[in-house]
């Protein structure tokens, strides 16, 4: 599940520089199959979303990278997911009588073709490569400013407070150092290839507890690259380095301790965190990151909210 559709205009111009550096590089990826742009992939309570919506978010996210067929297909449909998520958050908004002001959305488009002009770029080439119109720019710009109002109303600064009083290793700048052992698993595995690789992984996990060392329990038996090294990764923080599931299992552990295992992409660990360095940021420190985050969540309750009474028809 995606995070918010933010499509402010740095963000925006960020993104458009890099798509000029990947249309400059050779296209790797296979041949797409052809669309039928107004064939409707899906109906949100009577609002259709097109092919070509989904064909162009699709091919924003691949371009220029390799991708197996069935990837590709598990890509476009946890897409087509959030666009769904999206038109749930904007009719939820438009109920409301949330709306963006057009002098708002005239800013913001002025403010992006500043940055893109900026940067040597054209503004309709840019939007041509990321398989948008200027009028639909317009609508997505128009959706997150209504976003933004609803949201600049609900997470008061009250709940700031009281969410990083309750997370504050995840943004006070705390930093762990942990050591893993990796069983590698494919995330497509078998019900017996899971089972075989989780029988494996306990016990490893059983030799650790009853006295052998963690680091050279990693060198015998890890499948990953740091397992050389015992399996030391190193200091990270709590956000925007690991895997959210590794992530979030280190930073529960007590110096020492040994977890059970966790399963990320890449297959199961074992985590022992060895040191920990505390963070020294507050609240007016991380204040636009937090913002951030419960922005996020207010819009992934929203979506899960309204799917519940929604009218959904997926023709995909």
């Amino acid at each position: 599940m995606p995070p918010l559709r933010m499509l402010i205009a740095s963000a925006f111009v960020v993104v458009l520089v890099a798509t000029r550096s990947t249309a400059q590089e050779p296209d790797n990826r296979e041949t797409p199959q052809p669309v039928t742009p107004a064939k409707i992939v899906a109906d949100v309570n009577g609002e259709s979303i097109t092919e070509a919506e989904l064909a162009a978010v699709v091919d924003r996210q691949l371009r220029g990278r390799q991708i197996p067929p069935e990837a590709v297909k598990e890509i476009r449909q946890l897409i087509l997911q959030s666009l769904i998520s999206g038109r749930l958050v904007d009719q939820f908004l438009a109920d409301k009588k949330i709306e963006a002001r057009p002098e708002e959305v005239d800013s913001a488009i002025q403010d992006i073709k500043k940055r893109v002009a900026a940067a040597g770029l054209s503004f309709d080439d840019v939007l041509e490569l990321q398989g948008l119109t200027e009028e639909s720019l317009r609508v997505r710009i128009a959706g997150e400013v209504a976003f933004q109002k609803f949201a600049d109303a609900e997470v008061t600064d009250d709940k700031l407070k009281a969410y990083f009083a309750s997370h504050e290793q995840e943004f006070d700048g705390t930093e762990v150092r942990a050591s893993h052992l990796l069983i590698k698993l494919e995330q497509d595995a078998g019900d017996e290839q899971r089972k075989a690789a989780l029988a494996k992984i306990e016990a490893i996990r059983q030799e650790i507890i009853q006295g052998l060392d963690f680091a050279e329990a990693a060198k015998k038996h890890s499948e990953g690259p740091s397992a050389p090294d015992g399996g030391d990764l190193g200091f990270f923080p709590r956000r925007d380095r690991m895997a959210e599931p590794f992530a979030s299992a280190a930073f529960a552990l007590q110096k020492g301790e040994i977890s059970e295992p966790v399963e990320t992409r890449f297959g199961l660990h074992l985590i022992q965190v060895t040191d920990c360095k505390p963070g020294d940021k507050g609240l007016d420190d991380v204040r636009g990151s937090l913002r951030d985050v419960l922005n996020r969540d207010l819009w992934e309750r929203i979506a899960a909210q309204q799917r519940k009474g929604a009218k959904i028809e997926i023709h995909d």
